[in-house]
This record gives C-alpha cells, sequence and structure tokens, in this order.
C-alpha cells in the first residue's frame, strides 16, 4: 500500500525531528570521557568523513563566487553549534538543551529581519517576543539556576545565533546551490579542520576512562544522526515546504526532554514546562 504524499511527509518530519533531538543525550554521555571541545570536533570530523562522497561527488560545484560563503556556512553552522552545544552541556542537562532549541526558527527570522530585510508583520514579531519571554522562564527557572546555570543557556544561545546565521547565509548568499551540495561542500573546508585540531588534541584521558567504549559509541552515534539529519531534512523540505519542513522545532524539544528523562534522568520543573510551550506557540505565530 502506497501512503499520500502528505503522509509520508508527516512521516519523514517525525524521522527527522527523532534524529535532530536525540544528539542532546548523545552528546551528554560523551561528555562523560571526552572534553567538550573533543567532542565537538569528533562529531565534525566524523560527520565529514561519512560526506566524503558526497563531496566528491558535488565538488565541481564550488566557485570563486560560493566558496567563502561556503566555509562561513560550515563555520556557523557546523563548528559553531557543535562547540557551543557540548560546552553547554557541561553546565546543564541534555532536556533544558533541547528546550530551549526551539528557539532557532525565531531567531533565524530576527536575523533576516534585521540584517536581510525580510519581510514581517504583528504576528511575527508577537511570536518573536513569546518565543523571547519563554527563553527568558527557563533561563531563570533551572531546578540549580546560579551562574553554572546561567552560562550554559548562554551557550546554547550562542549555538543558536551561529545556526541561525548560517540558515540566512545558505538562502540569501548561497541560491544556486541545493541543501545537499552545501552541507557536503561546507564540510569539505571544516572536516579538516576538526581533524587538525584531534591530531593535536590530548586524548590520554578519555582513553584511560571507564565509560570510554560508550562514549565514543555516542560520538559515533552523533555524526551518523548530524549526516543522516542533514539529508532527509533537505529531502523534506525538497517535497513539502520550508514551512512544514520548519515544524520540526515543534517535536524535537518533545524528542529531547523524553530522552533526557528516560536516560538521564533530568527533572522538568512547571515553569520549565509552561514556558516551552510559550516557545511553540511563538513558533507557530512566525510560521502562520
Amino acid at each position: 500500500m502506497i501512503l499520500p504524499p502528505k503522509y509520508n511527509n508527516w512521516i519523514l518530519l517525525i524521522l527527522v525531528s527523532f534524529l535532530w533531538g536525540s544528539p542532546y543525550i548523545l552528546r551528554e554521555i560523551a561528555l562523560e570521557s571526552f572534553s567538550h571541545n573533543q567532542v565537538a570536533a569528533f562529531q565534525v570530523f566524523f560527520s565529514f568523513l561519512l560526506f566524503i562522497p558526497l563531496i566528491i561527488k558535488n565538488i565541481r560545484k564550488l566557485s570563486k563566487e560560493n566558496i567563502l560563503p561556503l566555509v562561513l556556512s560550515g563555520i556557523t553552522g557546523n563548528i559553531g553549534p557543535a562547540y557551543f552545544f557540548a560546552k553547554a552541556q557541561t553546565q546543564i542537562n541534555s532536556s533544558v538543551a533541547g528546550m530551549l532549541n526551539a528557539m532557532l526558527p525565531m531567531v533565524t527570522l530576527l536575523i533576516a529581519i534585521l540584517s536581510f530585510k525580510a519581510g514581517t508583520n504583528k504576528k511575527v514579531l508577537v511570536g518573536i517576543l513569546l518565543g523571547f519571554a519563554g527563553t527568558l522562564i527557563i533561563s531563570f527557572s533551572g531546578d540549580s539556576f546560579g551562574s553554572s546555570y546561567f552560562w550554559g543557556v548562554f551557550y546554547v544561545f550562542m549555538a543558536i545565533l551561529s545556526v541561525a546565521i548560517s540558515i540566512n547565509i545558505v538562502s540569501f548568499s548561497l541560491p544556486k546551490l541545493t541543501g545537499t551540495e552545501i552541507a557536503s561542500l561546507a564540510f569539505l573546508f571544516v572536516g579538516p579542520m576538526a581533524g587538525i585540531f584531534l591530531a593535536f588534541t590530548d586524548l590520554s584521558s578519555p582513553l584511560a576512562s571507564e565509560s570510554l567504549s560508550k562514549s565514543a559509541l555516542m560520538l559515533g552515534l552523533l555524526a551518523v544522526l548530524t549526516f543522516a539529519g542533514v539529508i532527509l531534512y533537505n529531502q523534506l523540505i525538497k517535497k513539502s515546504s520550508h514551512v512544514f519542513a520548519a515544524s520540526i522545532a515543534y517535536i524535537i524539544p518533545i524528542i529531547a526532554i523524553f530522552w533526557g528523562i528516560v536516560i538521564g534522568g533530568d527533572h522538568i520543573s512547571i515553569a520549565q514546562t509552561a514556558s516551552i510551550f510559550i516557545i511553540l506557540v511563538g513558533v507557530h505565530l512566525t510560521h502562520r
């Protein structure tokens, strides 16, 4: 039995949301043995290795005009979030990191409005304000609130800002390339950067860790989910629409919270639960 296209799109949406909602708990486990710098570098480098066949296929699309945007896209879309999310999760749990990631569509839109003069209306502005209000509630409602928690929230915001900048670079500076071409060619530049860092980093502590096997497995899965998520998300955009594809912002936090509670033993406060609904209402308004 062949399902109607709209049902296939929903299945693809849920699958992508699962792929992108799971890395938070994987990263948290990997940090048991590796430093945040090493986790970030391994994520980027292992993903680069998976992208090599696509890099070889698409390398002919490189030109003088797109090299700089591709480098910037790779740094802001891959190295930036990998580093900032890993750093953040040394301070906060995976559930909170996943909840805050719901802000991505609104931060992306805000940058487009401020930097690229994208159109807007009152509903969009109200949605952005609601999103930031929800973020503030999460930021000041942690069970273990303090300077450490605050910096964790700050690093998540920096990761989101980095991804949002990358999305706008892709949208406004690389219109002639497909999403998969952009992703693979961006890794052509940032993958070797991560490899060079790993070549000079001290791995003696991770190698002596009792949880090395588990953490190393999580790093491998993290790279696979990054690779598969990019490929399938581009398919989702092509088969549906950017607006429908952006709906992953509703589901990713739920996946991250689920894994955080089930595997990580996280505890979510009532205030944090309310705040995620406020953020999602804001996301809804910005994509109407």
